[in-house]
């Protein structure tokens, strides 16, 4: 797999400095983590799932969690499990018959509901176990937490070779997370317990929807999570926790779900537009999503800037102790190495994932057709053409 793989030779020398890297469920997990990027939901009901993969109809996709969670209803759990067991070993049908590319294969993730459903899907499963990159873990908390975790170890230490590791990805949405009375010591507890597990945490995902229903609230298509101020304190808190460089977790931003029911972009691409910029700013890397529309919006905003990249290189080249700041490549702003060493080095890792724009070229250029701007894009741009 490969983010943005859809374009021909000459759309991407015309847009990356430098393209993006391969990668797939055996990459090394520093990187994987970036990798999950734009993470589409199915709801494990859809018959189609095996079919959409093989073809080109989710364009660009780079990984799908295949929900048996709130994506369906209580009583049709049952169907979803046989269902979901059923295109999984159609998927592998095509892969190894060379119907799908296994180079083409998104990173794969099951969303369970509980432990006991788990137990029940990895037998299930089977061998084709081999093709998910891992598991999604709804309303973590340490004590349930436990439970999966320990069940991903046991999977991980006696799966047969050479299947890869399967990673774990808590999502935090509980209410013990949310309120504030609360929070300190639940952050603290998932957090030593994933500290326990570490090297089966791809990354820790943020539950924005269940913490806005914990107060009946709801955002508009025009805000952003942050502008949920209960919800953004939370995000502070858990940002703190485990978005510390010595701990070097991958937070995940929470999911956006507005969509148009034409599929154009509009005002509610704007609005996500917003919200990934603002996940960016704190330090989140990718994205819950519920819709292709979104993919590349959420993609395209990932991918390094040329002016980033040159500041980033030249910061870590110029980590040799013989200087402490230097002005930067664009001469607007001074790097100063030690304080903006940890910010170079996550580009770096994150340029290696999503590619490094040329100079001329913004994430625009990842959108709609080359050089029609769409009039929501107009509007999202800033004073001087900066978005």
């Amino acid at each position: 797999m490969r983010y943005f793989n859809y374009l021909s030779r000459d759309e991407e020398a015309d847009i990356f400095h430098l393209p993006p890297q391969t990668f797939n469920n055996t990459t090394d997990k520093e990187h994987l983590a970036l990798a999950v990027g734009a993470a589409l939901y199915m709801p494990a009901t859809r018959q189609t799932i095996a079919e959409d993969l093989a073809s080109s109809k989710l364009k660009g996709v780079a990984s799908v969690v295949l929900d048996l969670e709130d994506a369906i209803g209580d009583e049709q759990a049952a169907e979803a499990e046989h269902s979901l067991v059923l295109q999984l070993h159609r998927l592998a049908l095509l892969l190894e018959t060379g119907k799908l590319d296994k180079e083409h294969l998104p990173l794969l993730f099951i969303r369970v509901r509980s432990p006991e459903q788990l137990d029940r899907m990895i037998e299930s499963i089977g061998s084709c176990m081999k093709w998910l990159t891992g598991l999604v873990f709804p309303k973590f908390n340490a004590e349930i937490g436990e439970r999966y975790l320990l069940q991903l170890q046991r999977y991980n230490e006696s799966k047969p070779l050479p299947s890869p590791v399967l990673y774990g990805m808590p999502i935090l949405e509980t209410s013990e997370v949310l309120y504030r009375e609360s929070r300190p010591q639940t952050l603290r507890a998932i957090k030593l317990l994933l500290d326990r597990y570490r090297d089966y945490i791809l990354n820790v995902r943020i539950g924005a929807t269940d913490f806005s229903s914990l107060f009946g609230l709801r955002r508009s298509p025009d805000m952003t999570i942050y502008d949920i101020h209960v919800v953004r304190d939370c995000i502070t808190d858990i940002v703190n926790q485990f978005g510390r460089m010595a701990d070097n977790y991958v937070l995940s931003g929470a999911v956006w779900e507005y969509f148009s029911p034409t599929g154009a972009s509009d005002a509610f691409t704007e609005g996500l537009i917003r919200e990934v910029k603002l996940d960016k700013e704190n330090g989140l890397v990718g994205k819950t999503i519920i819709h292709p529309t979104h993919i590349g919006p959420v993609q395209a905003l990932y991918v390094v800037t040329f002016e980033e990249y040159a500041d980033a290189t030249a910061i870590i080249a110029g980590n040799t102790g013989c200087q402490g700041v230097l002005k930067s490549q664009h001469n607007n702003k001074m790097n100063e190495i030690k304080p903006h060493l940890n910010w170079a080095e996550r580009i770096m890792k994150r340029s290696t994932i999503y590619g490094v724009l040329n100079e001329r070229q913004n994430f625009t250029a990842l959108l709609g057709t080359a050089g029609q701007e769409p009039p929501h894009l107009q509007r999202i741009r800033g004073v001087g053409g900066h978005y």
